[in-house]
């Protein structure tokens, strides 16, 4: 398993502040990719791409609401 943590400075979190965030992606076992984005208000969004091509993307507004939770189960050659 190999991780990548990266701190980004004044971006744009899910619910349109601009603060600061940190970028965690990691390739493990089972999952090929998972991306996290940790934003300074609490919102996140995690992205995981599976060995089988299918991915997952979440959106999570800092207030607990999920705004987003979609997974794309189409194979890819």
């Amino acid at each position: 398993m190999s991780t990548t943590t990266t701190m980004i400075r004044q971006c744009r979190a899910p619910c349109g502040q601009v603060v600061d965030a940190e970028h965690y992606q990691e390739e493990e076992e089972g999952c090929h990719v998972a991306d996290n984005w940790y934003y300074t208000c609490g919102c996140r969004i995690v992205i995981h791409e599976f060995t089988d091509g299918s991915i997952q993307h979440k959106v999570i507004h800092h207030d607990g609401k999920t705004l987003a939770d979609e997974l794309d189960a189409e194979h890819h050659p």
